[in-house]
């Protein structure tokens, strides 16, 4: 049995026996039933998940930049679905969760928001668990390792031209004053050092900026890339998608800060990257 249709029943197996409490405002529904009927309408079935992510992802060009959805209450972790706007790792979580929706050409049924929500919760938070802020994947280097090994993406950061350097990752614990949930809770604070640490066993891989254009033969377009940062004890700075346009190089899909909305770069990845003062390299994971 593959390993993709394993992490398909898995996800099935929570919506029928497990359906998620979570909070979507009335507009926000809408929005999210809007989505559904646009891509109904798309040629989905027969796709790899990558092939289905872009296509996927591409219906949100335009839809608008908005940041901290989740931070709607400081004292409870809800589960948010937010269909009005979309940070960079909303927007990827969004992408994937709808890709795991429409994983399966029989299971029409199961299309639904209450489906949907149960496949966000599997992956925003680790091992599937929701139990307060801490159990969020806060860090994406987390985010990537604890979605493979639920078998959802697969790290491929080294299989195509990575490699490793070394780096703590600390920011959120030497940083409380900038995540108002850690602020006088101690507990919390206790779990994301444990957290961090865990993270710490283990090494980092990147791409580095000017090796990017010599591999970007080797990234899928719904690649999922992050962006490697130079700030102190932190992994990454920004994520999206890899889309291949009519030039043959690889740009970067993503719900952008600066330019408000989630577009493509106009650049080659390899050049929008260029001469970035906050960015090393990239990340890779595959969808599987």
């Amino acid at each position: 049995m593959s390993r993709q249709f394993l992490s398909i029943i898995s996800l099935l197996f929570i919506t029928f026996y497990c359906q998620a409490q979570f909070v979507c405002t009335i507009p926000s529904t809408k929005a999210f039933e809007d989505k559904l009927t646009t891509l109904n309408q798309l040629p989905l079935q027969g796709l790899t998940s990558n092939e289905k992510a872009i296509s996927i992802a591409k219906t949100f060009v335009g839809e608008p930049y908005l940041e901290k959805t989740l931070e709607i209450n400081e004292k409870r972790e809800d589960l948010v679905i937010n269909y009005l706007g979309f940070d960079c790792t909303t927007f990827v979580e969004s992408v994937v969760a709808l890709t795991k929706l429409y994983s399966g050409e029989d299971n029409e049924k199961f299309r639904n928001l209450n489906h949907y929500a149960s496949i966000l919760e599997y992956l925003r938070y680790r091992d599937g668990r929701r139990n307060g802020y801490p159990s969020r994947l806060h860090y994406f280097t987390e985010w990537v390792r604890n979605n493979q090994k639920k078998g959802i993406v697969t790290d491929v950061t080294e299989k195509i031209g990575g490699t490793v350097y070394d780096k703590k990752i600390n920011f959120m614990s030497t940083h409380i004053t900038a995540y108002k949930q850690l602020v006088g809770n101690d507990s919390a604070l206790v779990e994301v050092k444990k957290i961090e640490d865990q993270i710490n066993t283990k090494p980092l891989s990147q791409i580095y900026i000017k090796e990017i254009a010599e591999i970007e033969s080797k990234i899928e377009p719904g690649d999922i890339i992050a962006l490697v940062c130079k700030v102190d004890g932190l992994d990454v700075s920004h994520v999206g998608f890899a889309v291949r346009l009519e030039d043959h190089r690889i740009h970067l899909l993503h719900a952008s800060q600066s330019g408000g909305e989630v577009e493509i770069t106009k650049k080659p990845l390899a050049e929008w990257l260029k001469n970035s003062k906050l960015n090393t390299g990239i990340t890779v994971a595959r969808i599987n």
